[in-house]
């Protein structure tokens, strides 16, 4: 059996270096209460009717959870432009099929320990 989509954009992920510094995590966000950690949260959001016969899509979600240490706001709007920048670059491997940036970069949000959180969406067009 295959891992699932989100697990292979993962994979893609670290592979490609774009991980590195960050704890990758899937499904949820376990805070290790580790102020300076950084996480990479992936996780499935949804997609199109599955099909046999037909390619689906399958969006995954990926947050990037910053430290509450001076300079990691802007260290993780770098590492958010530069998973972008591969995934335009990068948009077809025949583990997760084509790949695709929904929504561009939204306004990141702020959790009350004072983390950054960029959520970036993702869908793959897999199957068929």
């Amino acid at each position: 059996m295959n891992p699932p989509i989100y697990q292979r954009v993962s994979d893609l992920l670290e592979n490609a270096g774009l991980t590195a510094g960050y704890e990758v995590q899937w499904l949820i966000w376990q805070d290790s209460g580790d102020k300076k950690a950084r996480y990479i949260v992936v996780r499935p959001n949804g997609g199109s009717s599955i099909d046999r016969d037909m390619a689906s899509d399958y969006y995954v979600m990926v947050d990037v959870i910053t430290g509450t240490s001076p300079g990691d706001y802007s260290r993780s709007e770098s590492d958010v432009q530069a998973i972008v920048d591969w995934v335009q670059q990068n948009p077809l491997n025949p583990c997760i099929g084509q790949i695709s940036n929904m929504g561009g970069i939204p306004s990141p949000v702020l959790t009350t320990e004072g983390r950054m959180v960029w959520r970036l969406q993702f869908v793959c067009l897999y199957g068929g």
